[in-house]
């Protein structure tokens, strides 16, 4: 079958060819901090009060959203959720994010670079996972 969009699935080309792709992501959120690995997109914001992380928050997701459907991408909802990481108790309320009318998940530990790590910085749940 011939391919209009995109390279087919398993070539030797394709990692190389898609990181190429992605690279300009970062560019669509200014200001705040995007870190890239395979096919993982991680978004760290900061703010000093709650209602402002949410407004960032979804400025930042709704530029990410145009920037995939631009370049043709999809981004599976079921896998994507946020933390939120604070010394004040006051700030670990859940935040209203969405991206295309679908609520984004607020989780209290995620798994990032094969690591584990929760809402409060401990390392209980990450311990627990390698014994």
């Amino acid at each position: 079958m011939p391919v209009t969009c995109g390279i087919p699935e398993g070539s030797v080309l394709g990692p190389l060819l898609f990181l190429l792709y992605v690279n300009d992501l970062p560019y669509s959120v200014t200001g705040e901090k995007i870190k890239l690995f395979a096919d993982d997109i991680n978004l760290f914001i900061s703010a000093s009060s709650i209602s402002e992380l949410e407004q960032k928050a979804n400025f930042h997701i709704q530029n990410i959203n145009k920037w995939l459907i631009a370049n043709k991408l999809y981004l599976n909802i079921e896998k994507t959720c946020y933390s939120i990481f604070s010394p004040n108790k006051s700030f670990l309320s859940t935040l209203s994010l969405k991206i295309n009318n679908s609520v984004i998940n607020h989780v209290n530990n995620c798994k990032y670079l094969g690591v584990i790590i929760d809402d409060q910085l401990k390392w209980s749940i990450h311990i627990e996972s390698v014994e």
